[in-house]
């Protein structure tokens, strides 16, 4: 726990933003190992207008894990060419670093959008929809 803490304290993302039906969505970039262990945890919150865009070299079944989390997300995996294959939604921090459930998606993806828990049905996101990710 200490690790992951003190790697939180010295982690900087880079932010982008990503467009979906006209609405603007500010996000975190996690592109290396590093910033993916580290993810949102030890945040207070996140903004509606905000989340975390975990990036991955290929597409693949991404397992996402929520040890040290403050508040529950929603997940949503998304394909390299940027449509929405699984989502999860209101997923709750976990109980403890030990028994964290990790969450996987039906399809392969290529990134991870972690975003408020509610967000997804306040934005209208389904699968099959699309996200510009860039």
């Amino acid at each position: 726990m200490v690790i992951t803490w003190l790697a939180y304290k010295l982690t900087r993302f880079k932010s982008r933003e990503l467009k979906f039906r006209g609405r603007r969505l500010r996000v975190d970039i996690a592109d290396t190992l590093p910033k993916q262990l580290v993810g949102l945890m030890y945040r207070d919150s996140i903004g509606r207008e905000e989340g975390m865009l975990f990036v991955f070299g290929r597409e693949s079944r991404w397992g996402i894990w929520m040890p040290n989390m403050n508040f529950g997300i929603d997940i949503l995996w998304v394909s390299g060419s940027g449509k929405i294959v699984d989502i999860k939604k209101g997923v709750k921090p976990a109980r403890s670093s030990f028994a964290s459930e990790v969450y996987k998606p039906r399809k392969a993806a290529k990134y991870v959008l972690e975003i408020a828990s509610g967000a997804s049905d306040a934005y209208g996101m389904k699968i099959g929809d699309v996200i510009a990710l860039g």
